[in-house]
């Protein structure tokens, strides 16, 4: 009777399936804040390059945790990519010069 709770495997099993189908790659962005629809889209296109499918489709998670930068996983693997831009390190190094 418990089907209900079915539900939820169903679909991430439905997604995978079509993600292989589609030759989508699922990647998982990791931030301290929301990123504005212009840097995922950066992100994708950037993912796509070092990934090679023909799609990207991310998936955003707030992490709090972290200092700066974003996180990027992809892949079966779980491969990580971490980004901090320049300008967050000039200003980390003018702070440690302070």
């Amino acid at each position: 009777m418990k089907r209900v709770d079915l539900i939820k495997e169903i679909a991430a099993e439905f997604e995978l399936i079509a993600n292989r189908l589609s030759e989508t790659e699922v990647a998982t962005v990791a931030s301290v804040v929301e990123l504005e629809p212009q840097h995922l889209a950066e992100i994708a296109k950037r993912a796509q390059k070092l990934t090679g499918p023909k799609n990207v489709k991310l998936k955003t998670v707030i992490d709090k945790s972290l200092l700066a930068g974003i996180i990027i996983r992809y892949g079966n693997s779980g491969s990580k990519l971490s980004l901090i831009t320049l300008r967050l390190l000039n200003v980390v190094c003018e702070f440690k010069n302070y």
